[in-house]
């Protein structure tokens, strides 16, 4: 039982293993296969970028201070230009003064008006001065513009000159001829006349027919002068007709002419001392008598008006001219199919002293405002510059008063040799006495004595004439004076 009992324990020992075998080879039961869901591929949209849409900056606008143009410093500034000119220099004159018109950097108009002869000046002024009706600027000579300085009607333009923004630089001063602001200058120093040119009073000479008559050089005295003018007047005779009676020298008895022989012979019109004039002088008589002799002699003559047709028609071998004559002498010489060598020569003395009548074409302004005075300066500034005075001299056939002036026209001197002679003997000079007191009106009444002493017949009645002339000039002085 026991053996048995032992069995059954086994059996349900083995039975337990075997299911418990079987329990653990059993596959178990799959679990369901639960797909896992297919993916879609995430598509990402696109980022859509929404577009920044920026404000426009608006920039504040750059508010520019308006640039306001400074008035030009005359505007407005109308000026009056009296002068002389007339014809084709008076066309020249004012196209210069157009040009200045249209491009001065001021504002300044200028107004010009010819008025005639410097004679015809000094009348309308002498009546400005009482009516008020009174131009800015005025071409004179020396002597007019000092007179109206010493009653108050011409400014002194050395503060204009001397201005530091308008003025002349130290270098432009230097380059005026020494002598001009001294024959524009009074004796108390104020500067009242500006040159714009020059010019000279000279003998017009006939080389071609002086030498036909065997003077094969310019006579350098007196008495060669005279031997030369009487032998043409010999040649002309012998031709006869309309040719008698002429081709010596033209001379006419006014201030200029008689001054100029004056001057040839070592006179002059004041003292010694240089506080009076004195005109009763053995030069004075000397030059007189000369002139005399050869109206007797039938070697000087008179023409009805300027006497260049007559040398250019060869019935006078000298007359007496402004050299800036020169376009007249040249159109009478065309004008006479002439094609004679003729050029100026000075008027020689009895001891070979040779001289001119040099004159200045000045330039004075009238006292105003210092507004205008300062604008009338610059117009008188520019118009007498190196460059446009290098314009208006082959226009007006006067010379220039620079130095600069002078170089810029050496082209023009090489094609003008008549004009070129004229730079030498315009410093021969001498000049007339324009600041001494009342030279403008000593200077018209020579004219009427030289007219006396060309009609005299005696040298007693020369002396006489000088004497009433002199006393005449020193009376014209204290009326000034008082």
């Amino acid at each position: 039982m026991k053996k048995l009992s032992v069995l059954l324990s086994i059996l349900i020992l083995f039975s337990l293993v075997l299911a418990a075998c079987a329990k653990t080879t059993t596959p178990p039961a799959e679990e369901p296969v639960v797909e896992k869901p297919v993916e879609e591929p995430v598509v990402e949209e696109p980022v859509v970028e929404e577009p920044v849409v920026e404000e426009p900056v608006v920039e504040e606008p750059v508010v520019e201070e308006p640039v306001v143009e400074e008035a030009p410093p005359f505007e407005g500034v109308t000026i009056q230009f009296w002068h002389v000119y007339s014809d084709a220099p008076g066309d020249a004159l004012q196209a210069l003064v157009d040009e200045f018109n249209a491009g001065n950097p001021y504002g300044i108009v200028v107004d010009s008006l010819d008025q005639g002869s410097y004679s015809d000046i000094e009348d309308k002024v002498n009546a400005g001065i009482q009516s008020g009706d009174l131009p800015d600027v005025v071409m004179a000579y020396t002597n007019a513009l000092a007179d109206w300085y010493s009653v108050g009607f011409v400014a002194d333009l050395n503060p204009y000159i001397d201005d530091a923004e308008y003025g002349l630089t130290a270098e432009q001063q230097a380059d005026l001829y020494p002598h001009l602001r001294e024959a524009g200058s009074t004796p108390d120093g104020a500067w009242i006349a500006y040159p714009m040119t020059q010019s000279a009073n000279v003998l017009v000479y006939n080389f071609t027919w002086a030498e036909e008559l065997g003077f094969s050089e310019p006579p350098t005295t007196s008495a060669e002068l005279k031997d030369l003018v009487c032998a043409a007047a010999a040649d002309n005779a012998a031709i006869g007709g309309d040719f008698a009676g002429t081709g010596g020298i033209v001379y006419f008895p006014n201030t200029t002419n008689w001054l100029h022989m004056l001057y040839a012979f070592g006179g002059k019109e004041l003292n010694a001392a240089g506080d009076a004039y004195d005109f009763n002088t053995q030069e004075a008589i000397d030059v007189s008598m000369y002139l005399l002799d050869l109206k007797k002699e039938g070697c000087a003559w008179q023409t009805e008006s300027y006497p260049n047709p007559e040398q250019g028609q060869r019935r006078a071998i000298i007359t007496m001219s402004s050299t800036a004559g020169a376009p007249y002498y040249e159109a009478a010489f065309e004008e006479a199919n002439n094609d004679d060598i003729w050029g100026w020569i000075a008027a020689p003395g009895p001891d070979g002293t040779l001289a001119v009548n040099a004159f200045q074409q000045m330039l004075g302004v009238i006292p105003s405002t210092q507004q205008r005075e300062m604008a009338s300066w610059l117009f008188v500034k520019w118009l007498t510059s190196p460059e446009i005075q290098a314009r208006w001299i082959p226009a007006s056939g006067y010379y220039g008063t620079q130095y600069s002036t002078e170089a810029l026209l050496a082209d023009y001197a090489q094609a003008n040799p008549v004009w070129e002679s004229g730079v030498r003997l315009a410093a021969i000079g001498p000049s007339e006495p324009q600041t001494f007191p009342a030279w403008s009106s000593v200077r018209r009444a020579i004219n009427n004595f030289a007219a006396e002493l060309y009609n005299a017949t005696s040298q007693a009645e020369v002396e006489e004439i000088l004497a009433r002339l002199t006393e005449t000039a020193n009376d014209l002085v204290k009326e000034v004076s008082q």
